[in-house]
């Protein structure tokens, strides 16, 4: 055999393996899910991380095997995206995904209709495939056949964790829904998070479902932890029973007296004041929340930039009295200590201006306003201050 006819049958061999692989779409998502509608198939999606080792080996082993080649790339229209880059990120935002690789079905819609975490071997792969390869479900809406009470579980736990963002109180009636019908007393992961972020009350249906799977739900979950959740909603049971709607106050002695057993004294404490910081503000009661906050974080130190820059925010809007701008200017100056940006430098430019602190103001109003061009942020109560003479 001569050196060209080795060559020729090289060639053709890398030609031949090359073919026996899932064939991706070199497109953005919405191409993808248009050519899902026309073609009637639905989508698969590997969702993958490049430093991913169980990813790699997946594209090594599962998807080069002739089968899982053949099956996929007459069935399915297949997607191939890199979580952290491009479209990625949104993606991964989207669909909930912090484990790599996910693997997701998805109709012409981009519903979830099917979902598998982590390495598959090449046989489970293929049954995957033929489990989710339902054309029927290519232009159904999901939220529909909910509605119409047509999903088994498996499309139900989808569904939970599709909407439980997109449109959380039918996410909520899915998960009661899903959780009546659960004969077994065996948890997933994936279904306690699902029971957790749907159990907001003792008097919640799916809260009979905590209490009565505890052997279940501590498998998973550590008991330390199933309790401080169960302390926490009859928490919320005796705060809302000491909120008064009509006067939009909150009687902190009866929450403190009642949740002596739920909680340490001073986490109790805490958590009461958090509720009532967002009571509060949801409820346009700026003299308690003027209030609680000064009391709340008299120690900026124990708190996050975040929580002290809202605080700080609210006081410098609403507030007239010395003391609490003061108060909010510490908090400030401790946020802008650790991250200059035009919210932490324009808020404190605000509160010394308040203060009739001029040049501190200035100061801060100036790196406010170099920050609004590089962040496109209205700078003009920044060029107010500026200008004050």
């Amino acid at each position: 055999m001569n050196k060209i006819s080795f060559f020729l049958i090289l060639l053709v061999s890398q030609l031949s393996f090359s073919q026996q692989t899932i064939k991706f779409e070199d497109s953005d998502f919405a191409t993808i899910l248009a050519k899902a509608k026309a073609e009637k198939k639905i989508v698969f999606l590997d969702a993958y991380a490049a430093w991913c080792g169980p990813c790699k080996l997946m594209e090594k082993n599962v998807f080069t095997d002739k089968n899982v080649a053949d099956y996929y790339n007459k069935n399915f229209i297949n997607a191939h995206f890199d979580m952290e880059k491009g479209e990625g990120p949104s993606l991964a935002s989207k669909y909930g995904i912090r484990s790599y690789p996910t693997l997701l079905f998805l109709n012409g819609e981009g519903e979830i209709v099917g979902k598998e975490l982590g390495y598959i071997k090449t046989e489970e792969f293929l049954e995957l495939g033929k489990k989710n390869n339902n054309p029927s479900l290519v232009n159904t809406n999901l939220k529909d056949e909910f509605l119409k009470g047509k999903l088994d579980q498996a499309a139900l736990l989808n569904f939970i964790n599709l909407y439980a963002s997109k449109d959380p109180i039918l996410a909520k009636q899915a998960s009661e829904k899903y959780f009546a019908k659960k004969k077994d007393k065996e948890f997933s992961g994936e279904e306690v998070n699902a029971l957790l972020n749907f159990t907001q009350s003792v008097d919640d249906a799916n809260y009979k479902v905590f209490v009565a799977n505890k052997e279940g739900i501590t498998k998973l979950l550590p008991e330390q932890n199933y309790k401080q959740f169960d302390s926490y909603l009859k928490l919320m049971k005796l705060v809302t029973s000491a909120t008064d709607e009509k006067t939009k106050t909150i009687d902190d002695a009866k929450i403190l007296k009642e949740g002596e057993g739920l909680f340490p004294k001073e986490e109790l404490t805490k958590s009461l004041n958090l509720y009532k910081l967002n009571y509060y503000s949801a409820h346009d009661n700026f003299p308690a929340y003027e209030k609680t906050a000064i009391e709340y974080y008299k120690n900026p130190e124990e708190f996050n930039a975040n929580e002290l820059l809202a605080a700080a925010s609210t006081i410098s809007g609403k507030s007239k009295d010395v003391k609490s701008l003061q108060a909010a200017s510490r908090w400030a100056e401790k946020v802008v200590m650790s991250s200059e940006n035009f919210d932490s430098t324009s808020i404190l430019a605000t509160l010394y201006d308040k203060l009739g602190k001029k040049e501190e103001a200035k100061m801060f109003a100036g790196m406010a306003a170099n920050f609004a061009k590089d962040e496109n942020k209205d700078a003009t109560k920044m060029n107010e201050i500026l200008n004050k003479k």
